[in-house]
């Protein structure tokens, strides 16, 4: 069984982060220049009313935090295996993203970020079904 963050004692996990450095970041959004550019046009349409365009993020943090490591994983990705208990959480994506949230350390945020307009049977299905 593997052991996840909420499992120990917090003062025991040191927060360190992984960052891309600057140069690698540039390269990639080179390299992907136009894949990025059509994801900013999907957005900008959604925007302005044009598309239908839905996405959900639920990430490890805020934009002004560093996310934690863990002992097998990182801090958030422990809390999220812990919550789906291996396919056994049953609510919709705001609560799963509200379970995650009570694991975390208080450093940590995990963000929740709808863009455009998903439906409400959308946002209360149970995560990962597609």
């Amino acid at each position: 069984m593997q052991e996840h963050f909420q499992t120990r004692d917090p003062n025991e996990i040191e927060n360190t982060s992984r960052l891309m450095p600057v140069a690698k970041q540039a390269e990639i959004y080179q390299r992907d220049k136009e894949f990025f550019q059509e994801i900013q046009r999907g957005i900008a349409a959604q925007d302005s009313g044009e598309g239908d365009v839905s996405a959900l993020l639920v990430s490890g943090c805020q934009d002004n935090q560093l996310s934690s490591d863990g002992p097998v994983n990182g801090a958030f990705t422990g809390a999220l295996l812990d919550v789906w208990g291996s396919g056994a959480f049953r609510g919709g994506y705001r609560a799963f993203h509200r379970d995650i949230l009570q694991r975390m350390p208080a450093t940590q945020s995990p963000n929740f970020y709808v863009a455009g307009r998903p439906g409400d049977d959308f946002l209360q299905q149970r995560p990962f079904t597609v």
